[in-house]
């Protein structure tokens, strides 16, 4: 039953009706979304898990979650992000570069390279994905970073054709063509190239595949704290 007589005044009336702190007409109250823990994304309770082959599926269906919780390690999202991949040089450098059981993560190359997209990811709106990962990969370069740091929106967006790149590394360059791919969707660096040393360094290719693999499966990906020093 309403008070008043006309619709505008009726919604503002049943906005008026509810009931404090966020309860709900049919009772209960609004809460967060549950947080995962690593217990809870136990492989063996997955409904595709084999006692024997393990998962059934290619790619698990829920490794942004598991990425969230630290139930994955960078490694293992890598390599999901690029085992459809058909190119055979190209996996045989992923391989030799994620496989090696003695080898350390690198998220940030240095705690320059942290600290200044940490910083500049406080200052986006919303962001999505692939600005986060773009951010990333920006932020690795110095000369890069100083060419496009004032093209940047606050949605983390780039705007492409005011970046002047003038005198910068063949990593770097690596890197810019890495960021146009992930902000056009456009096919800006081939497979070829990903899998030639000579042309892309390890370097350069460890953080465009994990930048790939940021936007894939989320900015998760870039929240662990081991630092390589380059």
């Amino acid at each position: 039953m309403y008070f008043t007589d006309t619709p505008a005044l009726n919604s503002i009336e049943a906005i008026m009706k509810k009931l404090p702190y966020g309860t709900q007409k049919g009772g209960g109250r609004f809460r967060s979304p549950y947080k995962y823990t690593k217990k809870d994304c136990d492989c063996r309770l997955c409904l595709y898990h084999r006692k024997k082959g393990g998962c059934s599926l290619p790619v698990c269906p829920v490794l942004d979650i598991r990425l969230e919780c630290g139930a994955v390690t960078l490694k293992e999202a890598v390599l999901s992000a690029f085992q459809d991949v058909p190119h055979t040089p190209f996996q045989r450098r992923l391989a030799k570069l994620y496989k090696r059981k003695d080898d350390l993560p690198m998220i940030f190359q240095n705690e320059t390279h942290k600290r200044i997209f940490e910083a500049e990811r406080t200052k986006l709106r919303k962001p999505d994905n692939r600005a986060l990962a773009a951010l990333y990969l920006l932020t690795a370069e110095h000369s890069l970073w100083i060419s496009a740091k004032h093209h940047i929106g606050k949605d983390g967006k780039v705007d492409l054709q005011s970046v002047r790149l003038g005198n910068i590394s063949t990593d770097g360059y690596a890197l810019w063509k890495a960021v146009k791919e992930l902000q056009t969707v456009e096919r800006q660096i081939s497979q070829c190239e990903l899998s030639d040393s000579e042309v892309i360094s390890d370097r350069a290719f460890r953080l465009i595949v994990q930048a790939m693999t940021a936007a894939r499966f989320g900015a998760s990906v870039l929240t662990e704290q081991e630092v390589r020093h380059a």
